[in-house]
Order: structure tokens, then sequence, then C-alpha cells
């Protein structure tokens, strides 16, 4: 698709999310012909209560950008089920507590940033692996001091550590492995219970899953923390990794448990229902 069609093409979700003027504004800055790799970072003002959002130039930044910002795919103000979240989050905030929500794979922010402006009370754990991200995701978060965690490492089923595998990929593509505390350019693995702990909750709000693959591990063991999680919002991976199972660990555990199950672009968005069997 030439440049035109894809800015003719995308241009309704453009104005329909940030309005005429930004929107036609936002739509020629965001969609231009990018490399996949550059060191270049540039600021974009969004809308009103909104803050600005920083990007490289990159085909993979502004591709974050149009799935979290513009098309929205984390809001799930659409769904049925998303009332009884709302009145958990409601209820956790009467009773004095702190909500959490997970961000496994943050990348540069652009979804906790998402998650905060849509749970501006909550406690946002984001968890990035890539240092270069990592700093991006520092900048884009910056206004959510107080109310946002930032981990440099990756989500396992225990604490450990871990490495990048595929370090010549896009921003958007890393995959980890376990390794010895001791290799070059090791970071810390957290579990979703150690995260838990850190926090001081019992339970979880929302857990957002963009590991690329690393799903398989992290819901083949351990996995108690499941239970105890309101909503998983998970991007599964079998189209990238054919025929290595990466989904199956995930379907097996969920699939003992009471929850309901919407798909809505990329994404698998997983209700639990705390008064189901």
């Amino acid at each position: 698709m030439n440049l035109l069609a894809r800015r003719l093409a995308k241009s309704p979700n453009y104005l329909r999310r940030f309005g005429l003027w930004n929107g036609l504004r936002l739509l020629f800055q965001i969609e231009r012909r990018l490399p996949l790799r550059s060191s270049l970072i540039r600021k974009y003002a969004l809308e009103k209560g909104w803050p600005a959002v920083y990007l490289r130039d990159t085909v993979g930044d502004h591709a974050i950008f149009w799935q979290c910002l513009v098309t929205n795919q984390y809001d799930i103000d659409r769904f049925p089920q998303t009332q009884r979240l709302i009145a958990s989050y409601d209820a956790a905030l009467a009773a004095g507590k702190t909500p959490l929500i997970i961000d496994c794979g943050a990348n540069i922010g652009l979804a906790s940033v998402w998650f905060h402006h849509r749970f501006p009370k909550a406690h946002i754990v984001a968890v990035e692996p890539d240092t270069e991200n990592f700093a991006l995701l520092a900048r884009n978060t910056a206004h959510c001091e107080g109310r946002i965690t930032r981990l440099l490492g990756g989500v396992w089923p225990e604490p450990g550590w871990l490495c990048i595998e595929n370090p010549q990929q896009g921003s958007a593509d890393f995959q980890v492995v376990s390794v010895d505390r001791g290799t070059a350019g090791a970071i810390r693995a957290y579990s979703i219970a150690e995260i838990m702990e850190m926090s001081g909750v019992s339970d979880i709000l929302i857990c957002k899953i963009d590991i690329e693959g690393s799903q398989a591990p992290l819901f083949a063991k351990h996995t108690e923390w499941v239970e105890h999680t309101q909503l998983i919002t998970l991007e599964l991976e079998d189209w990238l990794m054919p025929w290595r199972g990466s989904s199956r660990p995930f379907f097996k555990c969920v699939g003992q448990l009471p929850f309901d199950y919407l798909l809505r672009g990329e994404n698998i968005f997983c209700f639990r229902d705390a008064g189901g069997a």
C-alpha cells in the first residue's frame, strides 16, 4: 500500500479518535515512510487531557502508536463483562486499596499510558527487557509518577535471569531466554507472584501480556496468580512461531478456570468470572 492509500485508509480512525484538526495533524505526522531502525526521537502532542508521547522514527514505534492510541486496542468498554471489572476497581478504591495493573512487555509504554488514562488510580507495573525501549518507556510514563513502577527485565514463571536472544530484530519483536546470572547482557526475570508481593496485593485487576512467545513458559507452571486476576489480555504468537505450541500452556491453564473469552484485533481478552464455579 502506498503512502497516500495508507493515509486515506487510516484517516477515519485518526479523525474519530482525535477530532478533525488534531486528527489530520497526527495523521500526516505519524503516517510517513519510515525505516525499521532509527535513533531519532520526536515528541508528538496529542489532545487536551493527554500527555505528549515520544516515538522513534521507526515503523515499530509508529505501529504501536496506531494500535494503542489511535485504534485503542485495549479499550474494553464495549464488552459487557467490563461492568464487573469496573465494579471491582471501584470497590477496591472504596476499601482503601490500590488496584494493580501489570504490563508485561511494556515496550515504549503506550499501553501503560492508555491504562493509566482509563484507570488513573491504579498502580501500574510496566516490565520491559530492552534498554532502549525502557528509556522511552520512562519518558512516555513520566507523568504517571507515583502510579507506575518500571522494571527493566522480563516476566517468567520464577525469579531469575534472562537474555534477549534476537537483538537483531525490531524493537517490538524481542524474545527472551533463561540464562545464568553472570551471562553478558543478563536482565532480571520477574515472576507475577513476585510483582504482586512487591506491590503488596493479593489480586490483579488487569494483566496485559505481549511477550513474543514467552507466554509458553509463563503459563507452564507457577500459575496460581491466574485465578487471582480479573482480566488477562494476551497477544497470541502462534502465527509468529508455527507448530511450536506457544499458546498451548495458556489455554491449558485458563481452560480450567471460569473465564469468558472475547476477541478484538490481535488480542484475546479473558475476563474471570469471580462468581463462577
